[in-house]
């Protein structure tokens, strides 16, 4: 057999495949729609290994790894659609926002942050030390906001921060970017203003995620295939040591999304259900480049 009737051959295998595909959707479909009336789980690992396990047997060894990773590819696309569906037939994203921030009277910042803070027009700063300190203040007060550099971009970043925003009902609404001179190098930093509102505007394009993975082979791999089979761009993506699970990891990631969107919210739903721990940290707008 030549190369033109092997490619012959996969052509009518590919269209073989693209109409049992249909099928399965079609069949994902009314799994979605049994699951949104009882309020079943979407995802039961358990369930999809013994899936794998039943359709392995006798597959070729040769063959068995990549028959494995097509598996649960359809497995991974099917879930992705019946979350899309369930959100469709269904309001069971429960995430409470305002789409306004109240009007802002004083402002607080840790004593290490508060020499950038001198380059923008803000009055009413109080300057504190210690990051549980800002916090209480923030979340013991209305109409106020705390402010601190959450990254010194291509140098570091804050995980004081970060931890704060993670551990806390503290929510972003607002990154912009200062630039600074020190030791006559100049330095990019993003300064971030959050409160404990979740605040969801229409002209915001960045949603900020904090999610802990299965310590397995595989689930951050799932993870950004999720975000990417969602049409959603990863503008950045940091991680650190999981404090409460040796050899875990949390990672904070930058999504170039809002969060009104109907695919980026059927991303939330999914990675609310299929990551160990996760939280909105925020949204904002960042004007593009």
């Amino acid at each position: 057999m030549d190369l033109s009737e092997v490619r012959v051959n996969i052509d009518r295998v590919d269209n073989e495949i693209k109409k049992l595909f249909e099928e399965r959707m079609h069949l994902s479909d009314a799994v979605a729609r049994c699951k949104a009336e009882t309020e079943d789980a979407i995802y039961k690992p358990d369930r999809e290994v013994a899936i794998i396990e039943r359709l392995t047997t006798g597959v070729d060894p040769s063959i068995k790894r990549e028959y494995i990773a097509l598996i649960k590819r359809i497995m991974e696309v099917s879930r992705k659609y019946q979350y899309g569906r369930t959100l469709e037939l269904k309001d069971c994203l429960n995430i409470p926002y305002i789409d306004s921030l109240t009007e802002i009277d004083d402002y607080v910042v840790e004593k290490r942050d508060e020499d950038i803070i001198r380059l923008i027009d803000l009055k009413n700063v109080k300057t504190v030390t210690g990051m549980d300190q800002l916090a209480k203040i923030v979340l013991e007060n209305d109409n106020t906001a705390g402010l601190g550099i959450m990254e010194d971009v291509g140098y570091s970043v804050s995980d004081e921060m970060h931890k704060i925003i993670c551990d806390k009902p503290l929510y972003i609404n607002e990154c912009r970017i200062i630039s600074s001179v020190e030791n006559g190098i100049e330095h990019k930093k993003k300064l971030i203003k959050f409160t404990k509102n979740l605040v969801v505007r229409p002209e915001d394009n960045r949603l900020k995620i904090m999610f802990v993975c299965e310590n397995k082979s595989g689930s951050l791999a799932s993870v950004l295939s999720m975000i990417a089979d969602y049409g959603i761009n990863l503008a950045e993506i940091h991680s650190k040591a999981d404090e409460k699970e040796i050899w875990n990891y949390v990672f904070i990631a930058e999504l170039k999304c809002s969060f009104v969107e109907k695919e980026t919210k059927a991303l939330i739903f999914q990675l609310m259900n299929e990551t160990d721990v996760f939280k909105i940290m925020g949204s904002y707008y960042i004007p593009e480049e």
